[in-house]
């Protein structure tokens, strides 16, 4: 590793108190977590963790709310086809993407972006009034994805 030195930041607490040796881990998953954690401090010549109040950490804060608010399914059929389907999604530059196996990254569009990006290829310059499949398909081509893409599609033609 090139730093020698590290400066770390939490929320918990108490994981800062358990890091710092303020306080002793009962758990026995919260002791494997904090002896692997000292041991990774090992490769620093010093290191300060502080904790972060929430009232200062906005985005924790938000993600926070965002998880509470939300129900998930109890159903464990539909559980595991949320966390399938999301694990194919990244954001990148605080843009949202679909990855697939032999496609690049597409970049997923709103509404009206979609109808913009369909107009566009349908009836721009190098348009030829395609059909609604190959539509998609050049849509797709040019690195855009809608999860209604084929409807959107179906209706713009």
């Amino acid at each position: 590793m090139g730093s020698r030195q590290i400066q770390i930041f939490s929320d918990s607490q108490l994981v800062v108190h358990q890091v710092n040796q303020a306080f002793t881990a009962k758990d026995i998953s919260m002791t494997a977590y904090l002896q692997h954690a000292r041991h990774l401090l090992t490769n620093f010549d010093t290191h300060l963790i502080s904790q972060v109040p929430r009232s200062e950490n906005s985005h924790a804060d938000a993600l926070a709310r965002l998880a509470s608010a939300l129900e998930l399914s109890a159903s464990l059929g539909q559980a595991r086809r949320v966390r399938y389907s999301s694990a194919r999604y990244l954001i990148i530059n605080n843009s949202l993407y679909k990855g697939g196996f032999s496609l690049p990254y597409l970049r997923c569009l709103t509404l009206e972006e979609g109808n913009y990006v369909l107009r566009e290829i349908h009836e721009g310059i190098c348009g030829n009034h395609s059909g609604a499949r190959s539509l998609a398909h050049k849509a797709i081509r040019q690195g855009y994805f809608r999860p209604s893409l084929y409807t959107d599609v179906q209706a713009f033609t």
